[in-house]
């Protein structure tokens, strides 16, 4: 199944992770994956969001998150946008588990998730992050 793609913004408040959670919900159910697979994907887009206020936000709950989801015949693409601290693509390199800190799972988790991760600075000052998964919808 195709879908048009789904625009959100939100700020940066914690709280507004729950509209992702049910968005994304919504997506997956269109898709054939299992109940264990979707909920992956929808936590590794939990926790990207988690580290742009985490991290990228310092807490800031003002700030805004911008998110894109497309859903293609057999691919899922997330792309999130924000104008946090410049993220270091570096320390993203995967780690084995016992060598992440307690609280240092996000990336690990999306890294195992997720097909693709792509991560650039726009000439704007903007992070992105692009996940993709593969999907039968």
């Amino acid at each position: 199944m195709k879908l048009k793609p789904i625009h959100l913004s939100i700020t940066s408040h914690p709280e507004n992770l729950k509209s992702i959670r049910k968005v994304m919900k919504n997506i997956m159910s269109k898709t054939s994956l299992s109940k264990e697979d979707s909920g992956c994907i929808i936590l590794a887009v939990d926790e990207a969001c988690s580290n742009i206020i985490r991290h990228g936000y310092k807490n800031d709950y003002n700030r805004k998150i911008d998110l894109t989801i497309k859903l293609e015949t057999n691919l899922l693409t997330i792309s999130i946008t924000d104008n946090g601290i410049i993220f270091d693509k570096n320390s993203i390199e995967t780690r084995d588990i016992d060598e992440i800190k307690p609280g240092g799972l996000g990336i690990y988790i999306i890294n195992q998730v997720m097909d693709r991760i792509e991560y650039t600075r726009t000439s704007e000052g903007f992070n992105k992050i692009k996940m993709v998964k593969e999907v039968n919808s």
